[in-house]
């Protein structure tokens, strides 16, 4: 994915659905983007009493339900480090893909009202030390919101929905991972950049600032620690739509 695409272009969609969601909301998303040269603004469509699009995004106003279309990508063997990528992004590393714009779906879920923040999540990754003195300090940041990620799809006319979490496995367990929500840590902005647009990871096993959605668990900091399970997951093609809802 092209590293130059910025958030220029990208906020003038804000204003379109401001009678919606009120000026407020507008103003938080506003204040994650960067404004440069102008460009053609992004189409947003209602299409429905409460439901809108925005790019490949469809999203309920009322429910704060997400809708993302994507495919099915490695469903055997391992490690995944990711839920979900750009296609352009590491689908080498990735169980779906997709052609949403990670740019599209964080002005989603500023719209939505969904927050963001890294809190102590990263920490697994500083020597021990470092880590209590976080700790003891309190976070930089308050941790993002809680998300659920179910997929949904239609196989010989039947219709089939279920939560990620089966379809990947815990190899330290030999079964699958349990349904946990995941955390919404919602990537980085660098020069302008939004750098989950540019390297399209979206939603992350792995722990990975630059992913928008991080996994919380025990063992999200171990990269050969989570795999594919193909007893669950569909066929590799099978359109599947991710449904993200907050968690309860």
């Amino acid at each position: 994915m092209n590293p130059s695409i910025r958030f220029g272009s990208a906020w003038l969609a804000l204003w379109l659905l401001v009678p919606v969601f009120g000026a407020s909301a507008a103003d938080e998303a506003k204040s994650d983007v960067r404004t440069e040269d102008a460009a053609p603004k992004p189409a947003v469509t209602k299409i429905g009493d409460t439901t809108y699009r925005l790019g490949e995004v469809t999203f309920d106003a009322k429910t704060r339900e997400v809708r993302l279309p994507t495919v099915m990508n490695l469903r055997e063997g391992g490690p995944i480090e990711y839920l979900l990528v750009h296609e352009n992004g590491k689908v080498h590393e990735g169980m779906l893909t997709t052609k949403v714009s990670p740019m599209d779906l964080q002005i989603v879920l500023k719209l939505l009202r969904y927050r963001s923040g890294e809190g102590h999540l990263f920490d697994t990754f500083l020597p021990a030390e470092e880590q209590r003195q976080r700790i003891e300090a309190g976070p930089a940041s308050e941790t993002g919101d809680k998300v659920t990620v179910s997929a949904q799809w239609t196989k010989d006319g039947e219709n089939h929905e279920t939560p990620v979490a089966g379809w990947i496995l815990d190899a330290e367990t030999g079964k699958a991972m349990t349904d946990e929500p995941w955390t919404l840590t919602g990537s980085h902005v660098d020069g302008g950049t939004f750098l989950a647009e540019a390297e399209g990871s979206i939603i992350a096993v792995y722990l990975d600032q630059i992913a928008m959605l991080n996994m919380g668990r025990k063992g999200a900091e171990n990269d050969e620690r989570w795999g594919a399970n193909p007893a669950l997951t569909p066929e590799v093609g099978q359109k599947i739509t991710l449904v993200l809802r907050p968690a309860p």
